[in-house]
This record gives structure tokens, C-alpha cells and sequence, in this order.
């Protein structure tokens, strides 16, 4: 019986072979730059690369005992059960793990990679906020407005529609990708993001008084778990200076000056209770319900580690033969 992600399988023998899983963790900070490349062989800027080498260890602040966090350039060797944590995937992280030798059955398929640079796209937050709007949640402090254009005239009909429009790149990184359409560049901008991403999400311009964002984690069954605010700081442009530091409850005091706490509750509450929604957007990009996606991930990974197992058994045979 072979134990592999939770899943037992059949091997043919009367050997139990359990493992203790180790999860490697990375900080790929460019990855949003990445998935709006798209390509295997995408090279960062300058700065992003500068900021990996230099904060390679920060999931050391979250791993477990147990766990490795990879600097970006030595080898690797996993063992079966073992996990790969990225910041975030893309097909050009894909290519630097198989370079320092990760097998494939550790690493995302192309059509996995897909769905997940879909869902990392500025496209799900355009549903999600129409959602949170339809079901209500939070009352008239949920004022945004947002919308997915694909030419040049429906970035021309949001701008009609709304006093100030605000239009975005479908992946950037924090801060970046942003142009206000008050800017004289911006048609020649959108067109570019168009013809290299496929679309831009126009936002109605709003005028903040604070910047702050709420961190949720999903299991990858449909439930989600609040993990937390994030406070942070930007220069008047929207480019991300970087985050305060602080117990929860000194952040919540804070925010509580500008926006009512009750609000940020319900939006709690909402994900919480709003599995169905999460089940569906899960089965629009993968096609089948997130278990029977963990069940035949399991099975495949067990699959891929069974026919190793046999090739392995196969050679050590040949070489004492």
C-alpha cells in the first residue's frame, strides 16, 4: 500500500510506504511580472531580481520546522510527499525548478498553470466585486465599480459611464500597471495592454482617504479562512512603499477611524458562509468540483510516484543481475 497525499494505493505488495512531507518555500516577488509575460523564459527587472536575492528568506518567518526556504540557485531534491510553496506560480518559476532538477510531478501542468494565471488575473476581483455588490454585503460602503474591456471602445464607454476612470493591467505587480485616463498616454497605453494581455479592467476613480486590504486563505476545498488586515503605505501615484507592522487588534483601532469595523466583519462573514460561490468560480476554471480535484491530483501524483517506484525496483534489479 502506498501512502501519497492522503490518498492509499495498491502497489502489489504488503509494504506500507509512508513519508514525511517537507514543504519548500520561495519568494518570488516578480511573479506577477511573470504571469503577465507568460513565457518560460521571462527575465525580471533589475529591481525585482535585486529584491528576491536580497528577502529570499522571508518565508522563514511562516515555515514550519522541518520546511527549507530555496535562495533561488541551489540544487534541489525532493522526496515523495514533499510540497513546493511558491509566492506565487508562473511558467517562468516552472522553468528555473526544472533547471535545478525538480521532477515534473512536483510542479503544476500546463493546463493547471493556466488556470491558475487565469484566476490570478485582475478578472476575478471584476467577479468578485460584482458579487460582493449583488449580494449586498456591507451596504453603501461598498461604492467600486469595475469592469473588463477588451477594445478600445469599451475602455471609451467606461469612461463615459463614470466621472474618473482608473484602468489597469490584468497582471502587474503592486503598484504598477495603474493609468489614469486623465493621463495623455493613455490610449497608446491601453492599446499596448490590449494587444499584450488581452484586455484592461477600468475602475471608477475613486478618491481614497486610506489604503488598506484584507487577507483571506482558501484550502482548496471551498472554505476560506480569514487570515488578517494589511495595512500599507503608497506614494501619491499608487506605487506600493511598504506595510506597517502591528499586533491585529492595534490595526483594526486604526482602521476603525475611517471605516466602519462592522463592515470589514461582514465581509468576513460573507467568504465564510459564501462556499457556493467559491465552488462554482472553482469549477468555471477547473471543470470539476475541488474535491474530485484533490482526489485525482492525489491519484495522479501517486500514479507518477508508483511508476517511479517500479523503474526504480526495475534498475536495482538490473544492476545485481
Amino acid at each position: 500500500m502506498l501512502s501519497f497525499l492522503g490518498t492509499e494505493i495498491l502497489v502489489g505488495r504488503p509494504i506500507i510506504i509512508t513519508f514525511a512531507t517537507m514543504k519548500l518555500h520561495i519568494f518570488n516577488p516578480e511573479n506577477d511580472l511573470a504571469l503577465a509575460d507568460g513565457r518560460p523564459g521571462f527575465t525580471a527587472p533589475a529591481s525585482a531580481r535585486q529584491m528576491r536575492q536580497e528577502l529570499y528568506w522571508l518565508p522563514e518567518w511562516w515555515a514550519d520546522e522541518g520546511d527549507r526556504v530555496w535562495d533561488g540557485e541551489e540544487p534541489i531534491n525532493l522526496q515523495p510527499g514533499d510540497e513546493i510553496v511558491p509566492w506565487g506560480w508562473s511558467p517562468a518559476l516552472i522553468h528555473q525548478l526544472k533547471r535545478v532538477g525538480v521532477d515534473d510531478c512536483f510542479l503544476p501542468s500546463d493546463d493547471e498553470m493556466q488556470r491558475l494565471r487565469a484566476l490570478s488575473s485582475r478578472h476575478t476581483a471584476v467577479e468578485a466585486l460584482a458579487r460582493l455588490r449583488q449580494d449586498g454585503v456591507a451596504g453603501e460602503w461598498m461604492c467600486g465599480e469595475s469592469a473588463v474591456c477588451r477594445t478600445l471602445d469599451e475602455v471609451n464607454a467606461c469612461r463615459e459611464r463614470w466621472p474618473h476612470t482608473l484602468l489597469k493591467a490584468p497582471w502587474s505587480s503592486s503598484g504598477k500597471g495603474l493609468m489614469p485616463d486623465a493621463d495623455p498616454h493613455m490610449e497608446a497605453w491601453a492599446r499596448r495592454i490590449i494587444r499584450q494581455q488581452g484586455s484592461v479592467v477600468a475602475e471608477r476613480w475613486l478618491y481614497k482617504t486610506v489604503d488598506f486590504a484584507m487577507e483571506f486563505r482558501c484550502d482548496g476545498s471551498g472554505g476560506v479562512e480569514y487570515c488578517g488586515l494589511s495595512l500599507f503605505h503608497n506614494t501619491p501615484s499608487g506605487a506600493y512603499v511598504g506595510n506597517w507592522l502591528a499586533p491585529e487588534e492595534v490595526k483594526r483601532q486604526w482602521l476603525g477611524q475611517y471605516v466602519s469595523l462592522d463592515m470589514v466583519d461582514s465581509i468576513c462573514q460573507w467568504l465564510n458562509i459564501s462556499r457556493s460561490y467559491l465552488y462554482k468560480l472553482f469549477r468555471r476554471y477547473y471543470g470539476v468540483s475541488p474535491s474530485n480535484y484533490l482526489i485525482h491530483y492525489r491519484l495522479e501524483k501517486a500514479r507518477e510516484l508508483i511508476h517511479r517506484f517500479v523503474l526504480n525496483d526495475i534498475e536495482h534489479k538490473k544492476l545485481f543481475h
